[in-house]
């Protein structure tokens, strides 16, 4: 049955038998008059949860962190928690195994007197490999903290299938799964090939390639379903973002106001990378020898970064 079909078709509760309003991406819809969860999409992906903790527990554990950050302790009177909201968000998750074969280069730049030869190094190579890989599942994912979730869900331990969880205990909204099947297939290949290629220049320290070629198969795909708190807090006249992993009660991201003496160290932190990237500059004897240059492109861009904090009124935390 093609999905403008499905769309045609009038779907109804399965318990009192309403109207249910159904999109072809739809993975849950609740029943307006009844409250019944209806859930779609089985068909096309298996799908497994992750369970989530209680408002409650998430709000508490907002109100720790704030206890126990260095910054936000001073203040803690001073916040106002405004809202509190949790949602479901689709995880496509995929195990692939690829074949990859490569050949490529790198420069060696040698010092030969007083003067430098730079040679070529053809380097070249074949392995297998498997991995696991999760990405969302849905085309436009604006949501506070979402890559952290992915990140945490590719290793999050005994998720349950749909049917073993009673959802009128859950009551949390399901966001809509937007790739078919054949689209999750061509990511999840598109994402291997880069990882690999990525990882395979980084390990051999190559320049780049002469040839790469990567085969990769989808062993398995199904959706993670993983529960993601959103919490809004005012201080002084802000409003300021966290967001929660519901499974564990892990901070993914957290926007914080920035105070005087964080303003006085990035000020600090900028001052002394814009002098120590001078010194470096100074002692520059040739532009040939790369490492100096290098010193001095990234500490030039430690102390950009600092300054764009120092003027900031807002600081981010990430979970890693």
């Amino acid at each position: 049955m093609t999905e403008s079909t499905i769309s045609e078709k009038v779907f109804k509760c399965s318990n009192c038998g309403a109207p249910l309003n159904y999109t072809p991406e739809t993975i849950a819809c609740v029943c307006e008059y009844c409250g019944t969860v209806n859930w779609f999409s089985t068909g096309r992906f298996e799908i497994f949860i992750l369970p989530t903790r209680t408002r409650d527990e998430v709000v508490n554990a907002f109100w720790s962190r704030m206890r126990s950050d260095p910054d936000m302790s001073r203040v803690y009177g001073d916040i106002e928690l405004v809202e509190a909201q949790g949602f479901y968000v689709p995880i496509l998750m995929g195990d692939v195994s690829a074949f990859v074969e490569w050949s490529g280069f790198r420069r060696v730049t040698e010092k030969r007197g007083k003067s430098f030869v730079t040679r070529t190094v053809t380097k070249k190579g074949s392995f297998n490999t498997s991995m696991r890989l999760a990405f969302t599942a849905r085309r436009e994912a604006a949501e506070y903290g979402l890559e952290e979730l992915v990140s945490q869900a590719k290793s999050a331990k005994d998720p349950q299938p749909l049917a073993a969880v009673d959802w009128r205990n859950v009551g949390l909204q399901v966001l809509n799964a937007e790739l078919l099947p054949e689209e999750a297939e061509d990511e999840l290949k598109d994402m291997v090939e880069d990882e690999l290629r990525e990882s395979t220049r980084s390990s051999n320290g190559l320049d780049g390639f002469y040839y790469y070629s990567c085969e990769a198969r989808v062993n398995s795909l199904w959706i993670l379903l993983a529960p993601m708190w959103s919490l809004v807090y005012k201080y002084k006249g802000g409003m300021y973002r966290a967001s929660v992993s519901g499974y564990n009660l892990q901070f993914l991201r957290v926007s914080e106001p920035v105070f005087l003496g964080q303003r006085i160290l990035y000020i600090l932190g900028s001052i002394l990378s814009v002098a120590a990237g001078a010194f470096i500059l100074a002692l520059l004897p040739s532009f040939r020898e790369w490492f100096p240059v290098l010193g001095f492109i990234l500490v030039s861009a430690a102390g950009a970064l600092l300054a764009s904090k120092a003027v900031s009124d807002v600081r981010e935390e990430k979970w890693k």
